[in-house]
């Protein structure tokens, strides 16, 4: 195996619940689709090197959905990432390793050159914030049906996972200068992952 990363992430966007890219629809709520994935990799491992501990934000944009593809994106490491641990990470996140992010290079031909930006997370059953340096806050509310358990999405046709839970993503913003800036119309998700290629 040639990498595995296992851990949770979270994914606020500019559009409304349910992001309309999951559900198939080649374009986002207002036309575009900006939106980011904040990874905590609780362990793993890139061809030897150790990644376990990283956090890594991915944040994207497409002018028309994140299923028409065309986009640009920039990854953003923590400072406590090493350069060993950033450069795996980086080809695998930008789908130069295989695996779930191999569909990424068709519809992110730009990416932007890496920064670092101190990855700031408050984990809660009601509510998760991250602040990414001065770029972004992203915040995921789960949302719950009647008997109190987590909304999910299961089996969407363009979803990371089988398995998401819904969320509200309120108050989620990107300022990124060389990016679209862009606020949340209330979606989020989150979900466990274990990748591997």
């Amino acid at each position: 195996m040639a990498w595995q990363i296992v851990g949770t992430y979270w994914g606020p966007c500019s559009c409304k619940v349910s992001c309309p890219c999951e559900l198939g629809e080649p374009e986002g709520d207002d036309g575009y689709c900006s939106g980011a994935l904040a990874l905590e990799i609780e362990r793993g491992q890139v061809e030897g090197v150790d990644v376990s501990g990283c956090r890594v934000v991915f944040d994207g944009d497409w002018p028309k959905g994140f299923i028409s593809g065309d986009g640009t994106a920039r990854l953003y490491f923590d400072p406590s990432v090493s350069s060993e641990q950033w450069q795996a990470l980086e080809a695998v996140l930008q789908g130069k390793k295989g695996g779930v992010f191999e569909a990424i290079t068709g519809l992110v031909p730009r990416f932007l050159p890496s920064r670092e930006a101190p990855i700031r997370l408050e984990k809660g059953e009601e509510e998760t914030r991250i602040q990414v340096g001065d770029f972004g806050l992203l915040i995921t509310r789960p949302m719950k049906g009647a008997t109190g358990e987590p909304t999910k999405l299961l089996h969407a046709a363009f979803a990371f996972r089988d398995e998401v839970v819904l969320a509200k993503g309120h108050g989620s913003y990107w300022r990124d200068p060389d990016m679209r800036q862009w606020e949340s119309r209330g979606h989020s998700e989150m979900a466990a992952f274990d990748w591997s290629a």
